[in-house]
């Protein structure tokens, strides 16, 4: 599907860190300048960390499609558990739509785990290449949007910087598919106050969205929520996703929604050690 591949293609966000690298207090809120150098410290550091490789945890994920009336077409729901190998983060899947691996899916499984304990890694698709490439947050498409600190609020018990943001203009360039929806959202981003790690991301379509004049399709709605949690001192991981997609494409109006939340995790390997 068009827009499913459009919606995924967005996604596709420990030690002793060097920053902050503005000091800001909980008092006076810092520009967003100030903030946007502790961010861009923070995941430098984040990279070097490879987080997701030193926990264990489960993951459930629903994908469920609708029809033009609302009426459920289809249903995925799937569980993993997530552990780390040879030094990189693997996904094996224990459950789908609330049942047990067939015994053939299980020795996929199997086989899938041994291939990558020997070594072997799958190659990623063409498609999926490509719009990891379209969708890196570059200087060029952060240029597209004005920023504005808003205040600070609370999340899970955690104080956090507010920055809101939206188009700067209406008449923003075109160069593909993709730039004409970043075009057209708009946002809130919630910053830990301490670790200057994103908590919280909500996304939103400002307007509806057509294709080829609306032969291809219509995007009429694009929301995504992202939740992130401090597992550990400085060690930030995604807890859940949520995110709903509705439109036409070509003759057939559907509607999306995919959800997935992160919990139970536990250190499974060390973290890298600072560098000196």
């Amino acid at each position: 599907m068009f827009f499913w591949s459009l919606g995924f293609g967005i996604w596709s966000f420990a030690g002793q860190p060097p920053f902050p690298a503005v000091a800001t207090n909980a008092v006076t809120p810092p520009t967003f300048e100030q903030l946007a150098s502790n961010v861009v410290a923070r995941s430098k550091f984040e990279r070097t960390q490879n987080t997701t490789a030193q926990f264990a945890f489960t993951k459930q994920r629903v994908l469920e499609e609708f029809d033009s009336k609302g009426k459920l077409e289809e249903r995925k729901d799937s569980r993993q558990e997530w552990f780390p190998i040879n030094g990189s983060p693997f996904a094996r899947t224990v459950e789908r739509n609330g049942k047990p691996l067939t015994e053939k899916e299980r020795k996929a499984e199997e086989e899938r785990e041994a291939a990558v304990r020997a070594g072997k890694r799958p190659a990623r698709s063409p498609e999926a290449t490509k719009r990891d490439k379209e969708w890196q947050f570059t200087d060029e498409m952060l240029s597209r949007y004005a920023f504005k600190v808003t205040g600070q609020e609370t999340v899970r018990g955690r104080p956090a910087w507010v920055v809101e943001f939206a188009p700067r203009s209406k008449d923003l360039p075109v160069k593909q598919i993709t730039d004409r929806v970043a075009n057209k959202v708009a946002g809130k981003v919630w910053v830990d106050a301490e670790d200057w790690e994103v908590a919280r991301l909500k996304v939103w379509l400002t307007e509806e969205l057509t294709f080829i004049g609306g032969v291809a399709g219509v995007l009429r709605k694009f929301e995504l929520l992202l939740d992130r949690a401090r597992v550990e001192p400085n060690a930030w991981l995604p807890t859940a996703i949520d995110f709903e997609m509705a439109g036409r494409e070509f003759l057939v109006n559907k509607r999306v929604h995919y959800r997935e939340e992160a919990k139970d995790f536990k250190r499974a390997a060390p973290a890298p050690a600072a560098a000196k």
